[in-house]
This record gives C-alpha cells, sequence and structure tokens, in this order.
C-alpha cells in the first residue's frame, strides 16, 4: 500500500468568498432539483422560483401520495410571511424512487402512459440539488438518484449539525474522484408547516450561510499517492451559488469552508446541550436552568466538546479558536441562549415524545466521532447519545402497542 502525502493549498488562511460578484456561468442545464419537502425544503424553492428570470425547479418527490397532495393544493407553495399570502407555481416535480406497487395492476393518479408523470423516476443527470432532508432519512433518499449523480454535480446540504458531507462520502459516493461537489448550509428563519401540506409560515426572517468544500483527489506516483485539495469553483457550483446570493430573502452570506465550520460549531455546541439536556430531564428549557444536576451534566459536556473543538485540525490556522469555544466561554453561550428561550420545549424533546427520530447523530455524535478521531474519549456525550436514543425507541415501542414475544421454555 503506498503512503499518502497531503499536498495543501498554498494559503492556509480562511477568507470570506465573494460569490455574489462571481457572474453565473450559463450552463446546458441550469435546473436546480430539491430533495427533502420539509418548511425548508418547501421555503428554499419557493424563494428560489420567485427569484427575476428563475432557474428551473425541480421538486423531487418519493411517494405517489404527496404528488397527489401537490396536484390536490393546486401545484403550488404558499408562503405566509407578515400576513400575506404568497403562491409561487410554476415548478417541475419527478419521482425520487420507484413507488412500490400493493398489488400489480394499482394506479396511481397522474401517473401512466401520455400521463403527467411516470412511476418509474427518470435518469436524467442532476447538475445541482439541494438537499433539506431530515438526517437519518438523507442516505437512502441520495442512494435512490445515485444513477442520476456525476462529478460535476453540485449537492448543497442545508440541513442542522455536522458530519453529513462525510457519511454521505462513506457510504454513498465513496469513490473521491468520481465524487460530486459538496456545499455546505444552514438557514436561520423560523419556518413553519400549517395543516395544508404545501403552506408554509415563515414566523421570522433569518440568514442562509453557506460555504463550498474543497475537493480531495488523488494523484499516484510510483508507490507514493498524492492527496490534493482543488478549491476551485465548477460552473455548477457557481451558478447554485449565485442563485442563492440572488434571493435578497435569504439575506445569504458565503463563507470559506473554515468560517463554516467555526459558525457552524457554535450552533452544535447549542444543539449538544439545550435537546439532549431537555430530553434527559424531560422538562422545558427554562427548567434547565438554575437546577444544580443539570447545570453540572451541562459542564461536563461541554468540557468535552470544548476538548474536541479546540483539537480540529481543519481550525487550527483559524485565530481565537480556543477564546472562542474554551468550556466557560461555551456555558456562558447555552445558559444565555437557554434564558431568551424562556418555557418552550425543544424540538428533540418533541420529537421524543412522539417516538420520532432525532439529529443527535450530527450533534453530540458528532463530537464523539471527531473525538474517537483525535484519541479524545467523551464518555459523557456518549452516555447522553445513547440514553437519547433509548427513550426515542421506549416511547416508539409504546405508541406502536410493542408487545414482546417470550418463547416457551
Amino acid at each position: 500500500m503506498g503512503q499518502y502525502a497531503e499536498v495543501k493549498p498554498e494559503e492556509t488562511t480562511d477568507t470570506r468568498e465573494e460569490v455574489i460578484a462571481v457572474p453565473e456561468p450559463r450552463l446546458e442545464n441550469s435546473t436546480i432539483h430539491v430533495l427533502g419537502l420539509g418548511p425548508v425544503g418547501k421555503y428554499v424553492a419557493h424563494t428560489l422560483a420567485s427569484l427575476p428570470d428563475a432557474p428551473p425547479i425541480t421538486l423531487l418527490m418519493h411517494r405517489p401520495l404527496v404528488m397527489q397532495h401537490w396536484h390536490d393544493e393546486g401545484a403550488a407553495i404558499r408562503l405566509v410571511r407578515d400576513g400575506q399570502l404568497h403562491v409561487q407555481s410554476g415548478f417541475n416535480i419527478e419521482s425520487a424512487a420507484s413507488f412500490r406497487r400493493e398489488y400489480p395492476d394499482q394506479v396511481f393518479p397522474h401517473f401512466g402512459k401520455n400521463l403527467e408523470h411516470s412511476a418509474e423516476p427518470p435518469d436524467t443527470v442532476i447538475d445541482t440539488l439541494i438537499v433539506t432532508t431530515d438526517s437519518w432519512t438523507t442516505i437512502p433518499a441520495l442512494e435512490a438518484i445515485k444513477n442520476r449523480i456525476r462529478q460535476r454535480t453540485t449537492i448543497c446540504f442545508i440541513q442542522e449539525g455536522l458530519g453529513m458531507a462525510e457519511r454521505v462520502s462513506a457510504e454513498v459516493f465513496t469513490d473521491p474522484d468520481r465524487r460530486p461537489t459538496y456545499m455546505l448550509g444552514s438557514i436561520t428563519h423560523k419556518i413553519a408547516s400549517t395543516k395544508r401540506h404545501f403552506t408554509i409560515i415563515e414566523h421570522s426572517p433569518g440568514v442562509l450561510t453557506f460555504s463550498k468544500l474543497p475537493q480531495r483527489s488523488v494523484v499516484k506516483s510510483g508507490d507514493l499517492s498524492i492527496s490534493r485539495h482543488d478549491f476551485s469553483w465548477s460552473p455548477q457550483a457557481k451558478h447554485l451559488a449565485g442563485s442563492l446570493t440572488r434571493a435578497t430573502d435569504f439575506n445569504t452570506q458565503a463563507l470559506g469552508h473554515k468560517s463554516f465550520y467555526k459558525t457552524q460549531l457554535q450552533k452544535v455546541v447549542m444543539g449538544c446541550i439545550i435537546g439532549p439536556l431537555s430530553v434527559m430531564y424531560d422538562c422545558s428549557n427554562d427548567q434547565l436552568l438554575y437546577n444544580y444536576n443539570a447545570s453540572l451534566t451541562m459542564e461536563l459536556l461541554l468540557k468535552e466538546i470544548s476538548e474536541v473543538i479546540c483539537a480540529l485540525p481543519e481550525l487550527k490556522t483559524l485565530d481565537g479558536i480556543y477564546k472562542n469555544f474554551n468550556a466557560k466561554k461555551l456555558e456562558a453561550i447555552c445558559v444565555s441562549a437557554i434564558a431568551k428561550m424562556g418555557k418552550t420545549e425543544s424540538h428533540m424533546l418533541q420529537s421524543v415524545r412522539a417516538g420520532m427520530r432525532t439529529n443527535i447523530d450530527f450533534y453530540n455524535g458528532y463530537i464523539v466521532r471527531r473525538g474517537a478521531q483525535l484519541g479524545i474519549q467523551c464518555p459523557r456525550n456518549e452516555m447522553i447519545l445513547s440514553m437519547v436514543k433509548g427513550k426515542i425507541a421506549m416511547k416508539s415501542r409504546e405508541l406502536n402497542g410493542y408487545i414482546p414475544m417470550i418463547a416457551n421454555s
């Protein structure tokens, strides 16, 4: 097996990437596909489709029932903002996966020969893709359309937490020489669902931050394998970034990948504390304050989190990492955030009570994985990770009327 010698870029500092100043290239295929139709996915699609000279937007739908709802509600996305209704139509829709039939002759409305859609997904190439799915559905969702992804494709993950790009590389796009370009995004707009499937409410505006990750390639020279990182922007990445920055409702900020990680890690820290502790103590957010045991648990978790973040090699060239991520600083940030939340319940607690999965693998799970890579043990984060998952399993069994079967001895 050859040795690996990493060739680093000439610049080790991280600067804000002025994507706005880069003109959008003319592409043969300018369609932007959106995978994931939760509140964020619908908001992103609605906002992009509202642009002057908007690129074609295609919504990927994984079930015939979703497509039926789409047609029943007028084939449009409706956004309520400041009491005003904004209706956006003109979307294309495609099957994201083959639809399973309960019986051979089952017919799906609007599907079939000479009708609007095919129950079989198309095989045309996807050049630009925005992914807003829940973390636990992302891998199977991408597997279903993997045949449509090429190396020239740009995928932007707008999701909570960190670590999804690494997991997708490990499980879906395993060949670094054929891997698509990744962009990471984070959105702070407060978007909520309604009783109608394709109507959403914007409770408050926010900021969309994003960054393009450098592409890694391996060049072999004899027994030596040289790992290179390409920081250039492909036409597809420029097109997607330009579309995001043109949308003023996003309040977009384009960051270098190290600055993005630094910003996102601050959100990850709060996600590691507030949601998991509210699940652990089964309480509203305000009850985490002025509670000795909750405060002690928070302190112990943050010591591990701080040690891991301050040791991350990708942040070593940035100034002020310890200043911003020491345990005391992180505790002050978390306490301040909790105090502002009042008697609200965390989204993670609501999900656990409903027996639904959470994004904890990309909060505490991310810290545990990175700690293991760096030789740093995180037993308390491992414990709370197991506790939250255990509570989900217990609640799910309870809601599903689980009855254990005991074999006769």
